[in-house]
């Protein structure tokens, strides 16, 4: 078991940790604390017809065909085989691993998020951590890590048996974020497309609010009201 050590500046991860897996040690500040939310649309009763085949890294709904402590929980796939798959059973705020078990297909009622798959387009947000924080805003792939495999886990020595569930990150622009990937917890991920979409609001809020402005300014005349262009080509409003 390799020693991680973790941010001092991150909220999840303590001053070390240990990754449950064989692998290397890792340089301070590659935990961060990320999450995920899903919506569960399957009641007690749901039986499974047919799912699109899973991948390592979805996070998915068990049924009724695994051991009693794990039915209806849900868990992230770690490996996947023709006919079956091995999962990590999470905790109700799907941030720790408390179990594992090797599912039938067919006893997989759900996929409730594919977020984690290898290749999925992310960006980070929320973090908190006094060295983390600066990596709000950039955007990454979701990426095997090179000795820890994909999903990974590591846990800190203050709740060793509840080991934490993070992805690898390899940024976009590894210059300007200052590393070429960190281990992430999924809490703090967004698809991509959604964070594009919350930008293109803002800025529509923020266009909209601007003209608003200029009309009002062009109704009443007030001297100095309106718009005004500044050397570096954009604009600003005067009050």
């Amino acid at each position: 078991r390799a020693a991680v050590v973790a941010s001092p500046g991150s909220e999840a991860a303590g001053d070390a940790t240990t990754a449950p897996s064989s692998g290397c040690s890792f340089d301070a500040g590659d935990v961060a604390d990320l999450g995920i939310e899903v919506d569960r649309h399957v009641g007690e009763d749901a039986v499974l017809p047919e799912v699109a085949r899973v991948a390592a890294g979805d996070i998915v709904l068990l049924g009724p065909g695994v051991p009693a402590e794990h039915r209806l929980r849900t868990a992230v796939v770690t490996k996947v085989a023709e006919a079956h798959c091995t999962v990590v059973v999470l905790d109700s705020e799907q941030r720790s691993g408390i179990g594992e078990c090797w599912p039938n297909m067919k006893d997989v009622v759900a996929v409730e998020s594919t977020l984690l798959r290898l290749g999925t387009s992310v960006v980070l947000r929320n973090l908190r951590g006094a060295r983390t924080k600066r990596l709000n805003g950039f955007s990454g792939v979701v990426a095997a890590h090179p000795q820890q495999g994909h999903p990974t886990f590591v846990s800190k020595p203050s709740a060793p048996e509840h080991p934490q569930l993070t992805v690898c990150i390899k940024f976009d622009d590894p210059a300007a974020a200052g590393e070429k990937s960190a281990l992430i917890e999924p809490r703090f991920l967004v698809p991509y497309r959604k964070a594009a979409e919350d930008v293109a609001l803002r800025l529509s809020d923020t266009l909209g609010s601007l003209a608003e402005k200029l009309r009002l300014a062009d109704e009443h005349g007030a001297p100095g009201a309106g718009a005004r262009h500044v050397a570096s080509g954009t604009f600003e409003v005067a009050a």
